[in-house]
């Protein structure tokens, strides 16, 4: 549930643009705001204006220019962002606590701890923001944080605004803090017998298998009643992680048989894969009926588990013979009745069961989807078949990248299969050598990954590596660049020393921190001090004129072959990349004809990729812009590589993400239309993105 505040802070800059009546004050606060936008996109978070603008007479300056520093993550202004956590402007108060938990995850240990103490025992009773504050601190906090915030707030009855306590315990868990008063503040709500807020259940799930949660597995087990599927689903993937202590597989059965929301079965069957289920006839049976499921997300989310629960063609139990007979009848889809995403993954599960090449792989490549084609040459690498290695060698010799990196994924499966093949492992380097000339950016990041495992880690590589790398540019390389030099990294070669300086020069800051993290691990030092702290960006559409003439939301109408979506997109959270989209789609029709290359079940669809294989984009790099928003159901965010990497590509989520929060830049949410998404498989087609009038 959102507090008022909250609600309040979805309006944050909406004053920003609105053109009022051309007075001085108006004036001179237009000036300031689009200053402060200007210094952020150039990324001059040392610029002595901006850090005066913290302290404007203006409230609503001050809080856009604190909002700022949300996405600049600068630690030199963290005092002038805990000062203005008790602005009298509980705008600006909020926007501090969002900004101080985005730039405490850059200190160091002793920096987070210092920072912490203060906010706890300090700041937090004297700010309006103490809900936003709480939940903040889970993103950098230490144990010895959590078990303050525990103290001060949570054992202190009532709190205030438990969802935020909840939130803060998760992110506290994602990053594997844990702290046994977390874990009983989130039961607390479980056992209290109401309507269970879902921030209880994700809490639980994050921090994973604890002694407390098993006691409560009863009360917990209640929960797949509940009639918020939000907690269904997090009670699936809890339940998974507690293993099969007090019926939890029971439970997982159940949901995944019974439950009306596609997204809990799907994540019921995500848990299930991680049980030994030879000669369950019941679970088996489960999984038989999920591969016909009328939802595509659950039939595609059962047959890529399926393999994981270890049935076998010796199982002799008549649902596992049923299962395997159904499998190959999918995947051989000889009468064209199943979509090809299902026969793809029927085909790799069958392939993963018998160490058989997939069938459908005999037929000319012609006759296969591209895509289908490069989901079946990965499964062939997971197999024993003799032939695999001669097809997958083949396939990489072919000049389509997506087939090329397919088949040095299959490659790498395979010789991980057959570590003993020395033969085999340099044939591999070698291919992949081979590949890195292509400078592809797709096929270039893949060889560079295969030759950082350990298994074909050699010191030949660093040549053929680095001259790739020379040639590479950001921003159409960016994640070719970042693979190759953590490659280098991980091969400790001094020839690389001096090219990965210099990268700390680098104007794509993502490369730059790449780099220091190679460096580090060559060298044992510290680099991170060395990037260069003012880089020009490498693309700048500072087109005021043009953001002026946008309302605060922008009605956008994405027609897909499934349907139309209706997405309200939030100048003011991303204006610039708001801006970047709707010049992509209106004026240069970008988006028509492209497709949805990734869909995760129970997580996003994902598309705007020229290439079609989530290596493409507009030419350009985005800078980050992060705001107050959450992933909700929904979101609409923008891919990216790293910091400051966006481009061209988007995501809608079908959930609630908070591990997304604060790292991708969001820039609107769907209000019509999340049927359509909930529908949406890979390949589907974008027809269009057009502004509604």
């Amino acid at each position: 549930m959102k507090s008022l505040i909250v609600i309040a802070l979805l309006f944050l800059p909406t004053a920003l643009f609105c053109q009022k009546p051309d007075d001085e004050q108006s004036r001179i606060r237009k000036e300031k705001i689009e200053e402060i936008m200007r210094l952020q996109d150039l990324r001059t978070p040392f610029d002595s204006r901006l850090v005066g603008l913290l302290s404007d007479q203006d409230p609503v300056v001050r809080a856009r220019a604190t909002l700022a520093y949300g996405s600049l993550q600068d630690t030199a202004v963290i005092g002038l962002l805990t000062r203005n956590l008790t602005d009298p402007d509980i705008v600006t108060a909020n926007v501090a606590a969002f900004a101080l938990g985005q730039t405490g995850t850059m200190l160091s240990e002793a920096g987070r701890r210092e920072l912490e103490h203060d906010l706890i025992w300090n700041r937090l009773a004297r700010t309006e923001a103490s809900g936003r504050l709480i939940e903040e601190i889970g993103k950098f906090g230490t144990a010895q944080g959590l078990a303050d915030l525990m103290t001060r707030v949570g054992n202190v009855p009532p709190v205030a605004e438990p969802e935020r306590l909840l939130m803060s315990i998760a992110r506290f868990g994602m990053r594997g803090v844990v702290a046994d008063d977390g874990v009983r503040f989130a039961l607390r709500y479980v056992q209290q017998g109401t309507a269970v807020p879902w921030q209880a259940i994700y809490a639980l799930q994050r921090i994973g298998k604890h002694p407390e949660t098993l006691q409560a597995i009863e009360s917990l087990r209640l929960l797949a009643k509940q009639n918020d599927p939000l907690v269904r689903l997090n009670l699936a993937t809890l339940m998974a992680k507690l293993g099969d202590a007090g019926g939890a597989s029971e439970v997982l059965q159940r949901l995944a048989d019974h439950d009306t929301d596609w997204r809990v079965r799907v994540n019921a069957l995500r848990g299930l894969g991680g049980f030994s289920w030879v000669g369950n006839e019941s679970v088996i049976t489960t999984f038989r009926r999920a591969f016909f499921d009328g939802n595509q997300h659950v039939s595609i989310t059962a047959l890529s588990v399926f393999p994981s629960i270890g049935v076998t063609r010796a199982d002799s139990t008549p649902a596992a013979r049923d299962a395997m007979t159904q499998l190959g009848y999918i995947a051989q889809n000889s009468t064209g009745g199943f979509p090809w995403q299902v026969q793809a993954e029927a085909a790799a599960a069958l392939a993963r069961i018998d160490h058989l090449l997939p069938r459908a792989l005999a037929q000319p490549p012609s006759e296969l989807r591209p895509l289908l084609r490069a989901r079946l040459l990965r499964a062939a690498g997971e197999t024993s078949s003799p032939e695999a290695r001669n097809l997958l060698f083949a396939a990489a010799r072919e000049e389509e990248p997506l087939i090329q990196s397919a088949a040095i994924d299959g490659l790498q499966s395979l010789c991980r299969r057959t570590t003993s093949d020395s033969a085999l492992v340099d044939a591999v380097i070698r291919e992949s050598l081979r590949l890195l000339e292509t400078r592809d950016v797709a096929v270039a990041t893949t060889s560079a990954s295969l030759l950082g495992d350990s298994l074909f880690r050699r010191s030949e590589s660093v040549g053929p590596l680095l001259a790739t790398l020379e040639n590479l540019r950001p921003p159409h390389d960016t994640e070719a660049m970042q693979e190759i030099i953590a490659t280098l990294g991980k091969l400790r070669d001094s020839r690389a020393l001096q090219p990965l300086l210099a990268l700390l020069q680098s104007p794509d800051r993502s490369v730059a921190a790449s780099s220091a993290a190679a460096l580090r691990e060559m060298t044992g030092v510290d680099y991170s001090g060395r990037i260069e702290r003012k880089p020009e960006p490498l693309y700048v559409d500072l087109d005021f004129a043009y953001l002026r003439t946008l309302p605060p939301v922008v009605r956008v109408k994405l027609e897909t072959g499934r349907g139309d979506i209706t997405i309200d997109l939030e100048k003011n959270d991303a204006p610039f990349t708001v801006m970047a989209i709707l010049k992509l789609a209106g004026q240069k029709g970008f988006y028509r004809g492209l497709t949805f290359h990734r869909v995760v079940p129970n997580f996003v669809v994902q598309g705007g990729d020229p290439r079609g294989d989530g290596w493409g984009g507009p030419g350009f790099a985005i800078r980050s812009e992060f705001s107050l928003r959450s992933y909700e159901t929904g979101t609409v965010g923008i891919a990216s590589a790293g910091k400051d990497t966006e481009g061209s590509q988007f995501f809608i989520t079908h959930s609630p993400q908070p591990h997304l929060d604060g790292r991708y830049t969001i820039i609107g949410n769907v209000v019509a239309g999340m049927d359509v998404v909930d529908r949406l498989q890979v390949d589907d087609r974008i027809y269009d993105i057009a502004v509604v009038p």
